[in-house]
């Protein structure tokens, strides 16, 4: 799909919910029976994830969480005697470990089809084959409820995945480098992570998410933006998260 058709399709989806949650609150101000919980901030999380799902075609498990979350403490809030609240956290665990253990194991996740676009993109314009490199060239990280610290000497370096669930991540790319445009996918639930990347890489950050932040720490005057092929693309969502990027 063409990349800005695809970001078109994002907008018309945003337009559409928020004309909707307009005239929901327009019919409610006029006195028409509309429940009040629709506009709670469990139903806010609701809507949220399901229009995160949509935009990454419900690929990642950020859309879940949110809709989720939202659904427990909606349901516990409407119903009185429910007292769901105090299931919350054993609730949260098992359906997070369910996700981790029926997820099909794909590397570079939803990054695939991007990094195709920018590898193919780069061969075209450079007149250089690209391929296939080996599971060391990879990350694969799950972090739920531990650190995990991990220093990257690949020469060949082409992402891979980040899974950050009540955990930390520190990334240590300094000794590597890439050949082409490499896709990190991160998917991140009240958690944080660092990655540390050479001056000559050019980071892209195209992550979404709820109550999160991408910080870019880097000292910019010393980035290099001549070298095409040294791009780091960062895909996924974060919920209640926290990127950092720096250089040294």
């Amino acid at each position: 799909m063409n990349p800005s058709f695809e970001r078109t399709n994002n907008r018309v989806f945003t337009g559409i919910f928020l004309i909707i949650g307009g005239l929901l609150l327009l019919a409610y101000k006029m006195g028409y029976p509309i429940p009040g919980w629709i506009f709670s901030w469990q139903m806010l999380l609701i809507a949220i994830g399901i229009l995160v799902g949509i935009k990454h075609r419900f690929q990642n498990f950020g859309w879940l969480i949110l809709i989720a979350i939202g659904s427990f403490f909606l349901i516990d809030q409407e119903l009185a005697d429910a007292s769901f609240h105090q299931y919350f956290w054993p609730a949260f665990l098992i359906v997070a470990g369910i996700i981790f253990v029926l997820k099909p194991k794909r590397t570079g996740g939803g990054c695939g089809r991007r990094m195709r676009q920018e590898q193919n993109t780069y061969s075209t314009i450079t007149n250089t084959p690209t391929g296939i490199t080996s599971e060391e060239d990879y990350l694969n990280i799950n972090s739920i409820f531990s650190g995990v610290q991990r220093s990257v000497i690949s020469k060949k370096f082409s992402g891979g995945k980040i899974n950050c669930v009540f955990g930390g991540v520190e990334i240590d790319c300094t000794q590597a480098d890439i050949q082409a445009p490499a896709c990190l996918q991160i998917e991140a639930v009240f958690g944080g992570i660092k990655l540390v990347v050479p001056k000559s890489w050019t980071v892209k950050n195209e992550m979404d998410g709820v109550f999160h932040g991408v910080d870019d720490k880097r000292n910019q005057s010393t980035i290099n933006v001549d070298t095409l092929n040294k791009v780091l693309i960062l895909k996924g969502s974060a919920v209640f998260a926290g990127v950092e990027i720096r250089n040294y």
